[in-house]
């Protein structure tokens, strides 16, 4: 599989040799809204809520399947759906990346006796976007360069609680192209634009920003995950990749969850599997199949 596009953060000394980081990974934290999240609620102790229950994929996630693919680590999710990144800034009802970070802090963090994790044998996956950009790109001016500029200041300073808590190694995945799904073709060609404009600008500072964060830290092992290339690669080659539409979803898996592979549907094209997106905005669980080998291929590679 051709992966477009991957951003190394390698080359500027900021990862010291993150293949090394898979072997080892004891312990995967993973921050992020209903692409990432497995049904925990946002309240409370996470680690009383670990039972994968509510997926949007329609089958094992991205993370799931990151977690099952490097040797069954083990998977603590603090995600969840709807999250933003800064709900002041971008809304959403969800406790959003700021509040994700304080749970960890406070029930995670403290307790080696609850989850024995060090800077040596965790990462970190951090996940937003989506519903920063879906929420606003119909308000903002232009491709919401300004808007987009606070909110990610703020994503970098949460992740920052997160340096200072102890973390090191730190995957960062940008915004898949929405657009191209039906939340989008549906909204016409002038806002579809729009919105993929406003993704293009959203992810572009998600990098720059990222390189200045971790260039500007100590022991830090940073990554950011291209899944707008990869997802591009997807839709452009869909058939290469076993998908029998880039952007068609089947009502009868569009309106179920849960996190299990759900039977194939007579109605339907063949089983969800054969689908990029499960539904009009969530990818299904096999094209997060190829995120997450993916993410393991991109580390892999960095010496």
């Amino acid at each position: 599989m051709h992966l477009r596009g991957l951003l190394l953060l390698a080359a500027l000394g900021i990862s010291s040799s993150i293949a090394s980081v898979l072997n080892d990974t004891k312990f995967i934290f993973a921050f992020g809204d209903s692409y990432t999240s497995e049904g925990w609620g946002g309240t409370g102790d996470p680690l009383l809520s670990q039972n994968p229950t509510s997926c949007s994929s329609a089958g094992p996630n991205w993370a799931r399947q990151f977690n099952t693919l490097t040797n069954n680590t083990r998977l603590v999710n603090l995600a969840v759906s709807g999250a933003t990144s800064n709900k002041d800034i971008v809304f959403a009802s969800p406790p959003d990346f700021r509040s994700q970070v304080t749970s960890f802090i406070n029930f995670v963090a403290p307790f080696p006796d609850k989850v024995a994790w060090t800077k040596d044998n965790a990462i970190f996956t951090v996940s937003f976007g989506t519903n920063d950009v879906n929420n606003s790109y119909k308000n903002t001016v232009g491709n919401g360069t300004s808007l987009y500029s606070q909110d990610l200041d703020s994503y970098f300073a949460t992740v920052d609680k997160l340096y200072t808590a102890g973390a090191r190694r730190f995957l960062f995945n940008n915004v898949v192209p929405f657009d191209r799904a039906q939340i989008g073709i549906s909204q016409g060609t002038t806002l579809q634009a729009k919105l993929k404009g406003s993704i293009l600008d959203f992810n572009a500072q998600l990098a720059t920003k990222a390189e200045t964060y971790c260039a500007s830290k100590a022991g830090i092992t940073c990554a950011v995950f291209d899944t707008h290339a990869l997802f591009t690669n997807i839709m452009d080659d869909f058939r290469n990749f076993g998908f029998a539409t880039p952007d068609g979803v089947c009502s009868a898996y569009a309106s179920r969850g849960g996190c299990t592979v759900l039977p194939a549907d007579s109605s339907c094209l063949g089983p969800v599997s054969v689908y990029v997106w499960k539904d009009g905005l969530h990818p299904a669980w096999a094209a997060d199949t190829l995120w997450a080998k993916g993410v393991i291929a991109q580390i892999s590679a960095i010496n």
